[in-house]
């Protein structure tokens, strides 16, 4: 399993390898038993498999040690935010999309992978030539793909032998037992030049500002949604801590939703009395947060927040 939290992107694909080879994307890899099986057919490639579920990616991962995989790197992270930041231009030989949700209601067929946005996306880390191939039980999530495939320009629609392996995996079993039909669809790129996904430059540097006054002894807080950036900040509980480190000065923890559109995140922000009356408001580094415009918005929420306390409370430097 990859940290992918702990690297620059993009991500040097050959280094974590060790080996310069062929790259290949997996989107939503369930157990891992298509990943697992093309790996092994394949140990003159390289394999990056995507996976959001934590049940799915902890059973996968006991597949790939089991079978002594070194070509295969698991990563739990949503698809859109990994194509656009983990990739370079051309890198990428194919895509597979294995029995993706159909988001079957008509009014959430905006949360559908495979639409014409990311169909653009994929194009740019895409080589030409390369392919998005679709496995699916679901005849108009293939119809919508088909479609969305076509309002760029950049995909053709190939109809080619399906993989006897693809119709092997988890659900695709268990949709062959129930008699339904299954689908199989590849969109070739045809190398026309797509659009430019800037990559995320991590910062080194933590956001934060820093308050004088004084904390007032008792407040009341409200849950809070605030808009920054492309996405919404929600600040959802503030929790009081003393003693910390053997220190006698108090500070405070507020937990965060980052939310946007490719990406989310649950973040801490710390308040920590500096010295005298001095507060600095920060980013905890606990669970290596992607410092985005929106996360940089977590600090920007807490100290406005703060300004509303019933205190002498006012921002001394803002670094954000």
């Amino acid at each position: 399993m990859l940290l992918w939290r702990k690297y620059d992107f993009p991500i040097d694909w050959s280094q974590e390898f060790k080996q310069d080879a062929e790259l290949h994307l997996e989107v939503g890899f369930g157990d891992g038993r298509y990943t697992a099986f093309r790996a092994q057919q394949e140990p003159q490639n390289n394999f990056v498999a995507l996976e959001i579920s934590g049940s799915s990616l902890y059973r996968a991962l006991k597949r790939m040690k089991n079978a002594q995989l070194t070509n295969v790197k698991l990563l739990k992270v949503a698809a859109n935010f990994a194509v656009q930041n983990f990739f370079t231009e051309k890198s990428l030989s194919s895509i597979v999309v294995n029995f993706p949700d159909p988001w079957p209601k008509e009014k959430h067929e905006k949360n559908r992978l495979l639409q014409d946005s990311f169909f653009r996306l994929a194009a740019a880390r895409i080589k030409p030539g390369g392919e998005i191939r679709l496995a699916t039980d679901h005849k108009k999530y293939l119809d919508f793909a088909r479609a969305q495939s076509q309002l760029s320009g950049l995909f053709e629609l190939e109809d080619k032998e399906v993989p006897a392996a693809v119709f092997e995996t988890k659900y695709a079993l268990k949709w062959k037992k129930e008699g339904k039909p299954l689908y199989y669809q590849v969109f070739k790129y045809n190398g026309k030049k797509s659009d430019f996904y800037p990559i995320i430059e991590r910062s080194k540097e933590m956001p934060h500002s820093i308050l004088e006054g004084e904390m007032p002894p008792k407040f009341k807080f409200d849950k809070q949604v605030v808009k920054h950036g492309d996405g919404h900040v929600v600040l959802h509980e503030v929790a009081k801590s003393f003693d910390y480190n053997n220190e006698t000065l108090e500070r405070y923890l507020v937990r965060v939703s980052i939310d946007e559109p490719d990406l989310n995140q649950q973040l801490l922000v710390v308040i920590r009395r500096k010295s005298g009356n001095e507060f600095l408001v920060r980013l905890a580094s606990f669970g290596d947060p992607i410092i985005t415009k929106t996360a940089r918005g977590a600090i920007h929420a807490v100290t406005e927040w703060m300004l509303t306390l019933p205190s002498d409370l006012k921002v001394k430097e803002r670094n954000y």
